[in-house]
């Protein structure tokens, strides 16, 4: 069975599926609540690991100047709304020149940064891109989160004729989490893509931003705003820059 290194190259065509309980609107709504007291609907809007551009769909409606990016060129195609811009782009070597006032990562985009000096290149980035009064706002997914995913280690579906088998395993020692989705097109054809996420510790946030000259705001359960913790399934930052 051929497997695919580039991630998301066949996940984004059952992407959807996937993806088919999740309430952007909602979503949005949240990341809207969680940044209104910090920037205006003519503020400068960039997101990370955007995907196929939904949560940008719902986004552009309070923020007009919002570009979308992703490091998958196959995600960002399979998106149908044109009036979002969109930017193939790692996001720990970002292209641009000019500040934002918001920053945004969701879907634990920031947990596939296996290593913490892709970490570090991250917040150091933000921290040059972020304007001085700007937040940026991400979440994470903590051990819980993984713990709980395991329990159903294998699921099974089909759209538009492809089906697929999606396993998820945990390792603790190496703090690893692996989506290994085996794909099946319509041609027949199976391939694999195997996803890995590291589940850094809580507190390591914390510490890792402060290098980079940026602090932890809120942080947040996810989805709430309540105060979050390291036994929480999956937290909501938000950072500003150290003046």
């Amino acid at each position: 069975m051929p497997i695919y290194k580039k991630n998301y190259l066949l996940v984004s065509k059952i992407y959807p599926h996937l993806m088919r309980k999740i309430n952007y609107k909602y979503w949005s709504d949240y990341l809207v609540m969680l940044s209104e007291n910090y920037v205006t609907n003519k503020s400068n809007v960039l997101e990370l690991g955007a995907g196929n551009c939904l949560l940008a769909f719902y986004l552009k409606d309070n923020f007009k100047n919002i570009i979308a990016t992703d490091l998958s060129f196959s995600m960002l195609n399979s998106s149908k709304d044109k009036k979002v811009k969109k930017v193939c782009s790692n996001m720990t070597s970002l292209p641009f020149k000019y500040s934002f006032d918001l920053v945004i990562s969701c879907f634990d985009s920031i947990n596939y940064l296996i290593k913490k000096n892709d970490l570090l290149k991250l917040f150091t980035s933000i921290h040059n891109l972020l304007s001085d009064t700007g937040i940026f706002t991400f979440d994470v997914s903590l051990e819980n989160n993984s713990k709980i995913h395991i329990k159903v280690p294998i699921r099974e579906g089909k759209f538009k004729e492809i089906t697929y088998k999606h396993l998820s395993s945990y390792d603790e020692i190496n703090r690893i989490h692996k989506n290994t989705f085996e794909i099946k097109l319509k041609n027949k054809n199976v391939y694999k893509e195997v996803h890995k996420q590291k589940i850094y510790p809580f507190f390591d946030y914390f510490r890792l931003l402060q290098k980079c000259g940026l602090y932890v705001l809120e942080c947040f359960d996810a989805f709430t705003f309540n105060d979050a913790t390291e036994n929480s399934n999956r937290v909501q930052f938000i950072v500003k820059k150290i003046k």
